[in-house]
C-alpha cells in the first residue's frame, strides 16, 4: 500500500509568513519589535518551543491562549486562497487514485484540524496528526513513524518544505521530497532525497516506482 505523508505549513498551505506576521504583531504588543526575517529560524519548529522562547523575553499568555490568538490574527490577515495549487492537485489526484494520505504537522492537533477544515481539504486524509500527539515533535521522526504505523503503508513518500521536517522524515527511514518554496536555501534542504520547485502527481508516481 502506497502512502503520502504531507507536512502542512509551507508545504500544503502558504502560511509560513502569516505565522511570522502574527508572532510579530503579538510580540510588538508586548514592546518586542522584531524584523519579519527574524522568524524564519522558527519555520517548522514545534510551537511549544517557540512559545517558550518568547515567554522568556516577554509576558505571554498560556500556550493554548497564544495559539488561539495567533490563529485569529492569521485568519484576519490571510487571503482567502492559501492552498498551494500544486499540492492541491496532488491531494485530489491521489485521493481518487486510492493511495493513503496523511497530514503530519508540528502544529498542535486541534489547530491543525481546524486549518484543514477551513481550507476544505480535511477529507483527503486518512490520518491527521499534530505535534502535541507525540512525546517528541519534529525534528524527531516519531510523528511520521506513528502515522505510518497507523496507516500500515509500506511504500512511503514524505513531502516537506523545512529543514526540521526534512530531518524528521529522513530519520524515519522513508523517502523525503523537499519542495523549495523560496524560504530556505538548497543547502538547507539538501538532506532530502529529492528537491523540487513544484510537486506534481507524476513526480510522486515516478518516485513510488523506485521504492
Amino acid at each position: 500500500m502506497n502512502g503520502i505523508y504531507w507536512d502542512c505549513d509551507g508545504t500544503l498551505m502558504d502560511t509560513e509568513k502569516a505565522f511570522a506576521y502574527a508572532w510579530q504583531e503579538i510580540l510588538k504588543s508586548k514592546s518586542l519589535d522584531l524584523p519579519i526575517e527574524h522568524f524564519d529560524q522558527y519555520v517548522g519548529v514545534d510551537d511549544k518551543i517557540v512559545h517558550k522562547k518568547y515567554s522568556e523575553k516577554v509576558n505571554l499568555p498560556s500556550f493554548e491562549e497564544t495559539m488561539d490568538l495567533l490563529s485569529k490574527i492569521i485568519i484576519r490577515n490571510m487571503s482567502e486562497k492559501i492552498m498551494f495549487d500544486d499540492a492541491l492537485e496532488c491531494l485530489e489526484y491521489f485521493y481518487h487514485y486510492d493511495w493513503k494520505q496523511a497530514c503530519v504537522s508540528a502544529s498542535p492537533q486541534l489547530h491543525l484540524e481546524n486549518k484543514l477544515k477551513d481550507t476544505e481539504i480535511f477529507q483527503y486524509f486518512h490520518d491527521v496528526i499534530g505535534g502535541d500527539s507525540v512525546k517528541r515533535n519534529k525534528p524527531y521522526p516519531d510523528i511520521y513513524l506513528e502515522s505510518i504505523n497507523k496507516l500500515k503503508t509500506n511504500k512511503n513518500i514524505i513531502i516537506e518544505d523545512s529543514p526540521f521536517g526534512i530531518e524528521a522524515g529522513v530519520a524515519s527511514g522513508e523517502f523525503v521530497i523537499a519542495i523549495d518554496r523560496g524560504v530556505f536555501t538548497t543547502e538547507q534542504l539538501s538532506k532530502a532525497n529529492l528537491i523540487v520547485k513544484k510537486i506534481t502527481p507524476q513526480i510522486i508516481l515516478d518516485v513510488s516506482e523506485t521504492l
